[in-house]
């Protein structure tokens, strides 16, 4: 699909939320001009001899093969300009399996966010390890380290305070995680570069926010470290297929934008995982329909200029 037919496509999407104040020529030039990094992207593959540990042979849309030849594709499709890859096996090795997989073409994969035993002795010299390579760019929190102790673990704290001396940044998954709790990292590692996956965790209802979430998230993000990924947003919803309005998802952007700002959000897509709830270019395009007409200063930092400051991305 060209640009200028989702342009086309766009134009009802854009007026259902008002934002039809843009002119043909704005947009397309928002459009044509974008250079898109996608900074949540999965690789796995189910047919290595070990299998994997995520995703589950039950879920019938992820168990299967998803590798770069895949990505490739997509890329070429959709004119995504680079990936981030974001680690999603709790297996120590499984962070260089990834980076030999996009080894190929560091111009295309820029970047991994691995995942780590933060809070065990192991912690340092594994991270010495996978930070020699220029492309590792940190790891994601997904699971509570030291268990219901985390906040009282100096382990935990000694580890995240070694991230950020060595200027890596910490991808957090709110699933077991509270948005005061991301507050409380933030504050008491303030070097710290963070970002909160997937709009902060909400689930999208496609009404307005409640009040409670919207008050942790200006706390969040009054933190200057604390950064917010637009991705996950068909995950969100809870729904298979996933809404295709983008006025569905309007309450939960304004919320993260008037928070977050310009400068402290970052595009994603969490593929292949978006694809239980529709395709890759409907979600972008729900994306960009609401950022766009905020105008192109906004859609180059969102999809591009902030990953690259975020991540330290040459």
């Amino acid at each position: 699909m060209t640009w200028h037919t989702r342009y086309l496509r766009l134009l009802p999407l854009a007026a259902a939320l008002g934002l039809a104040g843009c002119t043909t020529t704005q947009w397309e030039q928002d459009t044509t001009a974008i250079r898109k990094i996608d900074t949540h992207i999965h690789l796995y593959d189910t047919g290595r001899p070990a299998g994997v540990d995520w995703p589950p042979p039950s879920d019938k849309v992820l168990f299967r093969p998803v590798l770069p030849e895949h990505f490739d594709a997509l890329c070429k499709a959709e004119g995504i300009t680079a990936a981030i890859v974001v680690e999603a096996s709790s297996r120590v090795e499984d962070n260089q399996w990834v980076l030999d997989q996009v080894k190929h073409d560091p111009l295309r994969y820029v970047g991994v966010v691995g995942s780590l035993p933060i809070g065990t002795d192991a912690f340092a010299d594994l991270l010495d390890r996978f930070s020699a390579d220029p492309r590792y760019k940190g790891i994601r929190m997904r699971s509570r380290p030291g268990g219901d102790t985390f906040f009282e673990d100096a382990a935990v704290w000694r580890d995240l305070k070694l991230l950020a001396d060595k200027g890596l940044c910490l991808d957090i998954l709110l699933a077991n995680f509270s948005l005061d709790e991301v507050t409380l990292v933030a504050k008491r590692v303030p070097h710290l570069k963070i970002l909160v996956n997937h709009v902060t965790g909400l689930s999208i209802t496609g009404g307005a926010a409640e009040a409670s979430w919207r008050s942790s998230v200006k706390r969040a993000a009054a933190q200057p470290n604390v950064f917010c990924k637009v991705s996950g947003i068909f995950q969100r919803t809870g729904k298979m297929p996933a809404p295709k309005g983008p006025a569905y998802y309007a309450p939960t952007f304004d919320v993260v934008y008037e928070a977050f700002g310009e400068d402290r959000i970052i595009y994603g897509s969490n593929w292949p995982v978006s694809m239980r709830g529709g395709k890759y270019a409907e979600q972008f395009d729900i994306i960009h329909a609401f950022f766009a007409p905020k105008g192109a200063r906004v859609t180059r930092k969102l999809f591009h200029e902030n990953a690259v400051r975020f991540y330290g991305l040459d």
